[in-house]
């Protein structure tokens, strides 16, 4: 029932490899500065103040709906729209028929203020109604879950987010309980994260929910991507949702499709609304029957349907979607080639969903799949990634470039990564730096690691900076990229852009260890041995000097076999560390070849 989310990842190089490997703790690398604690608030609900109404369409059951708009924030980014398309919706909703909890729009609403009106919805409900839930406001995903965002909000640990935000599910809940055939809800709650205080559970966007019996789930965009706020006084989601509403003619479904539609060309692709649905009984309308398209239309488009729909064949899709540009089954269509796509491109489910390593796939399945997906950003970037395990080049920096210019920062950071390369397209320093920033400034930790790598080593044009880097790497390294932690590590230890501080480098170095980095686990096991940054733990020393030893990294082999020369952590064992000795001075170690020396073995 509840949402999920996706986060995807790009390997970097980290800064050059300095003298010292310490180590980095079981523990996560501590959070950043706590957000302080909000005031104590007064909600704000607002009765709304709708226009005289038009006569409501006639309707053979209740309806009844609960809108809510969240944009006077007090931690976060205020949203300048949701408060106008709250109203705006309300006074559709009344319009059309709806019963509106509270009387009108429940506006800038505090964590109990937004509880207690579900919970009035659900009871509403009971006894056999139309259902439709409406926010507009912050919305975003922690642990795979989906959230709405009181205005009261503020989280600095994870901890916070059940205290402070309002699951989605609450409203899934009371709509099951109620046991009406049908339920609606609409999220225009799509935009970034604004939590951005380095939580890892937290991130921007809506995860697909499965949508319960009897229930219809309306996205302003795909799940996982980034809505927009408009630049009028309505989104361009609820101005278009407002729009279809009031047609008269349009079934549940034509009315989901044409919003789509009307959204996709006012944003010119970088937004497609999206649906979950699952199996409804009858028929219903906004707006009434009016002239509805005539039976037989009707009928050839479920016909057509009914022989494509269990196609695994995309052209099949595809040949439905020509014959039937608004027909009743255009967004599930859709969504099936969009899946498509995904799951040729990238595995897991939820917020573990990620990108395929390039050679793990199917380019030629990938390929046809993403085309024959609707375009959007999201599959652009898809679409390039499929290109370049093909080695097409050309074909797969046009695709990543469309996708960057509709905000996707993995295709920000993958056309960075060419042009600091010049693999794919011309070397173009400033241009990697122009779309490394861009991506950084999204919060994509990777694009974050690389900045910081770049004034660390004072590239592409950049001044050196410790100080940047260290700023760079820090916000990379909260968000549980490795790289970053590994190299922020080394700056602590060597006091390079911040005060030396063995405590903060062991932390860091330990962060980057739980990834399996075996310098960074060698560090861990440096630090355990000579007591920096920790207590001294041969044993503990010796346990991770092997983790990264068995990686074939040296200096760890070289320190494993001392601990087996000099039984520290190890019963003594002079063949075991001949053994390790060995292991360093075949790939060029010097001290290795000093200690087989010591043992009176040559190498």
């Amino acid at each position: 029932m509840r949402g999920f989310m996706a986060g995807l990842r790009l390997t970097v190089a980290a800064l050059a490899v300095l003298t010292l490997v310490r180590d980095p703790a079981i523990a996560a690398p501590a959070a950043p500065p706590a957000t302080p604690a909000p005031a104590a608030v007064t909600p704000a609900t607002t009765a709304v103040k709708a226009a005289t109404p038009a006569a409501p369409a006639p309707q053979a059951e209740r309806r009844v709906a609960l809108v809510i708009g969240n944009g006077a924030y007090r931690a976060v980014p205020a949203l300048a729209n949701s408060d106008n398309d709250a109203r705006l919706m309300a006074s559709t909703l009344h319009d059309l028929g709806f019963t509106l909890i509270g009387g009108g729009p429940v506006l800038d609403a505090d964590k109990t203020t937004m509880e207690n009106s579900i919970r009035d919805f659900g009871r509403a409900l009971k006894g056999g109604a139309i259902g439709l839930f409406y926010y507009s406001g912050h919305g975003i995903q922690a642990n795979g879950e989906n959230y709405l965002v009181p205005v009261s909000a503020s989280i600095s640990e994870e901890a916070d987010i059940k205290y402070e935000l309002v699951d989605i599910g609450y409203v899934l809940d009371e709509m099951a309980q109620a046991g009406n055939r049908l339920n609606i809800i609409m999220l225009d709650a799509c935009r970034n994260n604004p939590l951005g205080n380095g939580t890892r559970a937290l991130s921007g966007g809506l995860g697909q929910m499965t949508a319960p019996a009897g229930t219809v789930i309306s996205y302003a965009t795909q799940p996982n991507n980034v809505a927009l706020d408009g630049l009028g006084k309505d989104s361009p989601y609820t101005t278009a949702l407002a729009s279809a509403l009031r047609k008269p003619g349009l079934d549940l479904f034509a009315t989901f499709n044409e919003v789509g539609l009307e959204v996709k060309e006012a944003t010119k692709g970088r937004q497609q609304p999206w649906l979950s649905v699952s199996p409804i009984e009858g028929q219903f309308y906004f707006a009434g029957r009016g002239n509805a398209p005539a039976v037989q239309t009707a009928d050839a488009d479920a016909t057509f349907w009914d022989e494509v729909k269990q196609s695994t064949r995309a052209i099949d899709l595809n040949e439905y979607l020509t014959r039937f540009p608004n027909g009743r089954f255009t967004v599930e269509a859709q969504h099936r080639l969009t899946a498509d796509c995904e799951a040729a491109t990238q595995s897991g489910q939820g917020a573990r969903r990620h990108d395929l390593p390039l050679d793990r796939i199917d380019t030629d399945q990938a390929i046809t799949a993403c085309r024959a997906a609707p375009a959007t950003p999201h599959v652009d970037y898809l679409l390039g990634r499929a290109l370049e395990a093909a080695a097409r080049l050309p074909e797969a920096y046009k695709a990543y470039t469309a996708a960057a210019e509709g905000g996707v920062p993995e295709a920000e950071a993958a056309l960075a990564a060419a042009y600091d390369s010049g693999k794919g397209l011309p070397r173009d320093p400033a241009q990697a730096v122009h779309w490394y920033g861009k991506a950084a400034e999204r919060g994509y930790g990777p694009a974050q690691t690389r900045l910081g790598d770049l004034y660390a080593q004072g590239q592409d044009g950049l001044a050196q900076s410790d100080a940047e880097a260290r700023g760079w790497y820090e916000k990379a390294a909260r968000q549980d990229e490795a790289a970053a932690q590994l190299a922020l590590a080394r700056l602590y230890e060597q006091g390079r852009g911040v005060a030396k501080d063995p405590v903060a480098a062991v932390r860091w170095y330990r962060a980057a260890a739980q990834h399996g980095l075996a310098e960074a686990e060698n560090a861990v096991g440096y630090a355990y041995a000579s007591g920096f940054g920790s207590p001294v733990s041969p044993s503990q020393a010796a346990q991770w000097y092997r983790k990264a030893a068995e990686q074939g990294y040296a200096p760890a082999q070289r320190n494993l076999g001392w601990c087996y020369q000099y039984g520290q952590g190890v019963a003594a064992d002079l063949t075991a560390a001949a053994h390790w000795y060995e292991k360093a001075a075949d790939q060029g170690d010097a001290r290795a070849k000093a200690y087989l020396s010591s043992l009176g073995t040559t190498p």
